[in-house]
């Protein structure tokens, strides 16, 4: 067989494509390498409980699970079930002690007598402004050998809070300038913010959030307290509303997630080591995610006509030494009659919040 000029180069430029080929595999080999797992370690899986949809609660445990199982190349993956389908949200911590899972998100409102000294951290206007700060007492308080006892009762461990932003209140009709504008107003409000709000002559009370919507739209309530602002928006509410709070403060609803001790117990050490590490990732996280959805619901309100209430320092000062001391010491006061240190806890979140501000 003869081969021509152009015969040999055809070959040769076969015998190049190959080339070129071999050496793109070999730079996609090394590109793959570079992807290999930042943690080493073997295949783990832990089921969440949530219920409800992803939502800005959620944001923090979201980032937490995806920096997980970026860094471990997949191998440490924690699976977020929502909707309730694992337990019930009341049934959370009981579905740790028995094993039923993994982790776990609860809210001790929902359940008090179980978690009693957790629900300081729910007490009506702590000096507690923003999420950052917010973290911090939370993470601190988390640690007090109270506390750790109680998630030691349910077979648990704090993991992350789930971080709610504050509460204000939005309603329809007249808005409440001043203190006594609060009388007689029908509010959803739960927890110590309820009690707060009834001792300023508020009607409260607690609807499934769902009912909301219509519970104001037909008048049957005049407003409600809700983690502002997404809740507000997420149940539509601003649209049959005149009015909401910017600056009120009253809150905020814990809701820890934890994990039961035998699957901490059974974590790699370079895992447990990961989630310390990453945690403050994810806590930023929420807090960017938090601030985005805000100018977005905020430009919604506006749009809806709504009228922002704002108080002067000295009215919420008022309205904290009036009624919302008195809520603390009787928190104080239950505390101590159930055998824990009521006044200590108090004192210990209020230092906290303080060192938190500050810093």
């Amino acid at each position: 067989m003869r081969i021509t000029k152009r015969s040999r180069l055809a070959v040769a430029c076969s015998v190049a494509a190959v080339m070129a080929l071999g050496g793109f595999a070999a730079s996609v080999g090394s590109i793959a390498g570079a992807h290999a797992a930042e943690v080493e370690g073997p295949k783990v899986k832990w089921l969440l409980s949530a219920w409800g949809k992803r939502r800005g609660i959620t944001e923090g445990i979201e980032s937490l699970a995806k920096h997980v199982s970026d860094a471990t190349d997949g191998n440490f993956e924690i699976s977020i079930q929502y909707g309730g389908v694992l337990s019930k949200p009341a049934e959370n911590l009981d579905g740790l002690k028995i094993g039923a899972f993994e982790a776990a998100m609860f809210c001790p409102v929902y359940h008090p007598g179980k978690t009693p000294a957790l629900t300081g951290l729910d007490l009506a206007f702590m000096p507690i402004f923003d999420m950052e700060a917010r973290a911090k007492v939370h993470e601190a308080y988390f640690q007090h050998p109270v506390v750790q006892q109680e998630f030691a009762n349910w077979n648990a461990r704090p993991l992350i809070s789930a971080l709610m932003p504050g509460y204000e209140v939005m309603g329809k009709g007249e808005p409440p300038r001043e203190m006594k504008d609060w009388e007689g107003l029908r509010l959803h409000a739960a927890g110590g913010m309820g009690d707060v709000l009834r001792s300023l002559g508020a009607v409260t009370t607690t609807l499934p959030a769902p009912e909301t919507y219509q519970s104001l739209e037909r008048g049957v309530i005049d407003g409600l307290a809700f983690p502002f602002t997404y809740a507000f928006a997420a149940y539509r509410l601003h649209e049959i509303s005149d009015w909401y709070t910017s600056d009120l403060a009253l809150g905020s609803t814990t809701c820890p997630v934890a994990v039961s001790q035998q699957a901490w117990d059974a974590l790699p050490q370079q895992y447990k080591d990961l989630i310390e590490r990453v945690k403050p990732t994810a806590y930023k996280e929420q807090r960017e995610k938090n601030v985005e959805i805000d100018a977005k619901n905020l430009a919604a309100f506006k749009e809806a006509g709504l009228t922002p209430v704002s108080y002067p320092a000295e009215v919420r000062q008022q309205i904290i030494d009036r009624v919302a001391k008195q809520s603390w010491e009787n928190w104080v006061k239950t505390r101590s009659e159930q055998g824990l240190p009521g006044q200590e806890l108090l004192d210990f979140i209020l230092a906290e919040a303080k060192s938190a501000q500050g810093s």
